[in-house]
């Protein structure tokens, strides 16, 4: 990847006045918001030293000649002694915690904004790009770029493992209830009874199942777990499309590796999903294809036990590696070119179909209605734009991600468009627009659009594309023509910094929690749920993982209305289900129910219309027949029983009873 020292220096300066300036903006809002802090003067101060660096920073812009001279001269002849190299690799990784420092010390709760934070990074990644420069002697943009790429991996990283702890209930209204789905096909051993399997996410739940594999494993084991999964299956399938495109220089593969690495997390890409990804790069070639075929075939199978909307895209990837990578001109027949991809396409969406169809009959539900509920789903379009479920907004998100990639093919493809024919290029265009489609109507269904993961097929197709045109490894119809330019460094830039000022935004404080306490209300949830299992049928609604480790014993597992199926039968509106609950509640079914506290008030603010929903189809229905006998205030969990005598609590009942 060769960058011209002139472009990479006028680059960088720009990018850093844009920083700055941005910084500015978003600390003087801050600043204002902030009426009364002791530290005020902290944030002028700062603002000076942004300001400092726009006029620093334009002055070195149009007046570059003593700036290119010293670096066109900062080559170092002799290899650094073992010890510098060590102290550089220390100074390196010495940017974390001041990175970490910054954000949660002396930025604190005061200066949320992400620019500032990201001008530091910046800064940072110059000091660490001054180190590696010395230590690797590669070029000045290399090494910028690796530093940049080591910022926000480390970051991600770090992101990934947070959630790795030994708290013992849920981090989030449904974190731990994916542990409960992954043990379901050992449920026989586990708990007892055999046990059907998830109707959604199938292959997601089989990866979660292996460490069930190992009897005894604690909660924060499987916490690792699924760490260990995103964090192996991105690195495999960044591995698999270095493999796939064979770039000589080392550099240009690992900078590749990690800017593709860092893309997928920007959804994120789910790594069930990044599974068929590696399948179809490391199997489909146009030279071999049967085994492309079988690639096709296995990856589609996987789909089929997936999602609905990944039925077609293996066979969409492979066809658009067929299309970078073989020329219209080694045919040059429409129909003969063609074949190869309409046989995938078509075997690709009926093994999906047959997958889906395998996966049915293996999971044991008796009842298969809810493995079509997402087509049932209301859309909320304004999910689209920025909102309280998403402050960034699907369509302005998904912009962001998608422009600099876009702009980079802009700049390869023009002028040279001819050199891909006709039926390949509009063939990718399609494919691209297809997805970004379908992944705007799933992110719209209620339950989703608080993140760009559903846009995630889409991403993997635009970032594949990307990378075969910026590393020039799409073969042009003619060896004659001139190959496709090469990608602007101020292109490569904006493709780098949009993915590290993702990760960036994901630093959070470590998870901390009162051990005692938490011991406290486990001790006081399984007394009381233990007395209360002597005499019927206890209902983990939430927590059921509690069950699953044996945290809770001697409890026998009701099988009925976890908190992810009942949710997603009451946003898809599947009234035998509610109406077979309804049932239960009235009864009187079950001796003791666990969940959240129940807060008929949350009807606004993030997912409103899903707590809308929850609220009158199933909380309300709830608190008319049970009532709250143990409060666990720290873990917002509450057991309830059953009443004497029904009482709906709400002020209108008529107008939110189901």
């Amino acid at each position: 990847m060769t960058v011209n020292l002139k472009s990479f220096i006028r680059t960088y300066l720009a990018i850093c006045i844009a920083l700055s300036a941005i910084a500015i903006y978003q600390t003087e809002e801050q600043t204002r918001a902030l009426t009364r802090i002791a530290s005020r003067y902290k944030w002028a101060v700062l603002i000076g030293v942004f300001a400092l660096n726009v006029i620093v920073g334009i002055f070195v812009y149009v007046s570059p000649q003593k700036i290119f001279p010293f670096l066109e001269n900062s080559e170092f002849k002799k290899p650094p002694a073992l010890a510098l190299k060590i102290l550089g690799i220390v100074l390196i990784f010495a940017g974390f915690p001041f990175l970490w420092y910054v954000k949660f010390y002396f930025f604190g709760k005061a200066l949320t904004a992400l620019f500032p934070l990201l001008w530091v990074m910046w800064g940072a990644a110059s000091i660490q790009a001054v180190i590696l420069k010395r230590i690797t002697r590669f070029s000045w943009p290399a090494v910028f770029m690796a530093a940049l790429l080591l910022n926000g991996i480390v970051f991600q990283i770090y992101a990934i493992f947070q959630p790795v702890t030994d708290y013992p209930f849920s981090l989030g209204w449904s974190e731990a209830s994916r542990f409960y789905y992954g043990s379901l096909p050992f449920s026989q051993s586990i708990y007892g009874v055999k046990l059907p399997l998830s109707i959604w996410h199938g292959t997601r739940y089989f990866l979660l199942s292996i460490p069930f594999l190992i009897k005894g494993l604690p909660l924060w084991a499987d916490r690792l777990w699924q760490a260990i999964l995103w964090l192996g299956l991105t690195a495999l399938t960044s591995w698999s499309l270095i493999r796939r495109i064979k770039v000589q220089d080392r550099i240009t593969n690992w900078i590749l590796g990690g800017w593709f690495f860092l893309f997928l997390f920007q959804g994120a890409v789910y790594y069930q999903l990044q599974v068929m990804v590696a399948i179809i790069l490391l199997g489909v070639s146009a030279r071999r294809p049967w085994h492309s075929l079988i690639a096709v075939l296995a990856a589609s199978f996987w789909a089929g036990m997936s999602r609905l909307n990944w039925y077609p895209v293996p066979a969409m990837l492979a066809i658009a590696i067929y299309l970078l990578e073989e020329p219209f001109s080694r045919e040059n027949n429409f129909w003969r070119y063609i074949a190869r991809p309409a046989l995938w396409g078509l075997a690709g969406l009926v093994t999906a179909l047959l997958g889906q169809a395998f996966y049915i009959v293996i999971s044991g539900n008796a009842d298969v209605s809810g493995f079509t509920s997402s087509l049932r789903s209301p859309l909320l379009w304004y999910r689209w734009f920025p909102s309280d479920t998403n402050p960034l907004g699907i369509i302005p998100g998904i912009l962001i991600v998608s422009l600099p990639l876009f702009a980079l093919l802009f700049w390869t493809l023009r002028g040279r468009l001819n050199n891909l024919h006709f039926v390949r290029s509009s063939g990718l265009a399609l494919m691209l627009l297809a997805l970004f489609g379908g992944g705007l109507v799933v992110s719209a269904k209620i339950g989703g659009g608080g993140d760009l993961h559903n846009m995630d097929a889409y991403m993997v197709m635009l970032a594949l594309i990307a990378a075969y045109f910026m590393t020039q490894r799409v073969e042009t119809e003619s060896a004659g023509r001139s190959a496709f330019e090469a990608a602007a460094w101020p292109l490569i830039t904006l493709m780098l910094i949009v993915p590290v000022a993702f990760s960036l935004s994901r630093i959070v404080p470590p998870i901390s929690y009162d051990r005692a306490q938490a011991q406290k209300d486990l001790s006081a949830l399984r007394e009381t749920v233990q007395s209360y299992g002597k005499s019927g049928e206890v209902l983990f609604m939430y927590e059921r993982h509690l069950l699953t480790f044996g945290m809770i014993p001697n409890v026998p597992l009701t099988k009925d209305y976890e908190v992810i199926a009942l949710m997603e039968m009451a946003i898809s509106g599947n009234q035998p289900y509610l109406d077979k609950f309804y049932s239960d509640l009235k009864n009187h079914r079950f001796a003791a129910i666990v969940a959240r506290k129940q807060n008929l008030d949350a009807n606004s603010g993030d997912f409103a219309e899903e707590s809308a929903l929850w609220n009158k189809l199933v909380a309300y229905p709830l608190l008319c027949e049970y009532e709250p006998t143990l409060t666990l205030e720290s873990s917002n969990i509450q057991v309830f029983v059953p009443r004497a005598v029904p009482e709906c609590p709400l002020p209108s009942p008529a107008n939110r009873q189901p």
